[in-house]
């Protein structure tokens, strides 16, 4: 696996990585420590055609990856994953709202409905 960040934020994967709190080797947002491969965020970059739109993408996925994980608890002390995934769940939806989806659109929509069922009403698509 590749990983390179520079501090500096010049090129678009580093600005992914900052946003994600993904910049250091072996300590990532991932469970285990993982962090996400420079190959994997210069895929969602592409895939989603901006950073920022990325960055979404990234905590779409960490939610997916920590909600698998089990929350625990023993006598006082405990461990909520699912606490985790819903942060991560949160950060993106938050960036979703000011970025929007891959291809520009938002989540949710009005549209006008013209076909043979609809009598052009104004439906809501999510």
């Amino acid at each position: 696996m590749s990983f390179y960040y520079d501090a500096s934020l010049s090129g678009n994967r580093d600005k992914v990585r900052f946003h994600l709190q993904d910049t250091v080797y072996g300590a990532g947002p991932r469970p285990g420590d993982g962090n996400f491969s420079d190959q994997e965020l210069d895929g969602l970059i592409t895939a989603e055609g901006s950073w920022q739109r990325a960055v979404a993408a990234g905590f779409e996925s960490l939610a997916s990856a920590w909600m698998r994980y089990p929350s625990f608890r023993t006598d006082a002390l405990g461990l909520s994953r699912s606490d985790i995934a819903q942060g991560y769940q949160k950060q993106a939806v938050q960036w979703r709202k000011r970025y929007g989806t891959a291809g520009g659109a938002a989540a949710s929509r009005a549209v006008t409905r013209a076909d043979a069922y609809s009598s052009d009403y104004d439906t809501v698509t999510e």
